[in-house]
């Protein structure tokens, strides 16, 4: 969940960028982190976390968008490996948002030291419950997938709405190498 954190409000799919006021950087910021060494130069550049956010429409349609912008942001980090179960989990959570959540779903995506994580918020309090897997009806196997094929997935209420949850799930980030 995004933490402390103010949203702008964008048209549906268009990517908000979260205020962070404290990631402000002070003057010479630079300067300083060139005189304490490349091992810490790389270090800062290694902890940099990459994150973008989508408010939806609250309307089914968002799913089959949802996949595409998911895809389309993986592919410009370089992180293509996980593209086909990342659509398929965010899939899941924005088709469940949509269909049992209240208000527009935000889905977040961010990048940190070999973690995808994916969250989507909506204003429903109501956390989701797993259901167990059964060989009857189409519903009730999203979350199930969820938990099969994510390293690690959960629930949370927001901090960004008065009411509302998010669920989450993590997936390693294997970047591709730049070819020198």
């Amino acid at each position: 969940m995004r933490q402390g954190s103010a949203t702008k409000q964008t048209a549906p799919g268009r990517p908000v960028s979260p205020a962070r006021p404290g990631n402000v950087r002070p003057p010479g910021w630079r300067r300083l982190l060139r005189g304490l060494g490349e091992p810490v130069i790389r270090a800062a550049r290694a902890a940099r976390v990459r994150r973008v956010s989508w408010t939806l429409s609250p309307a089914i349609s968002s799913t089959p968008l949802a996949r595409r912008l998911v895809r389309t942001q993986l592919d410009d980090w370089g992180c293509t490996g996980e593209s086909d179960i990342a659509e398929l989990l965010v899939s899941e959570l924005v088709t469940n948002a949509v269909l049992h959540g209240r208000g527009a779903p935000v889905v977040t995506l961010s990048c940190r030291e070999g973690t995808l994580r994916c969250e989507v918020e909506d204003e429903d309090p109501s956390l989701p419950q797993v259901r167990e897997e059964s060989d009857e009806g189409e519903n009730g196997r999203g979350l199930f997938l969820v938990d099969t094929l994510s390293r690690s997935w959960g629930t949370g209420r927001t901090r960004t709405r008065k009411y509302g949850k998010a669920v989450w799930f993590e997936l390693p980030a294997h970047q591709a190498r730049q070819a020198s």
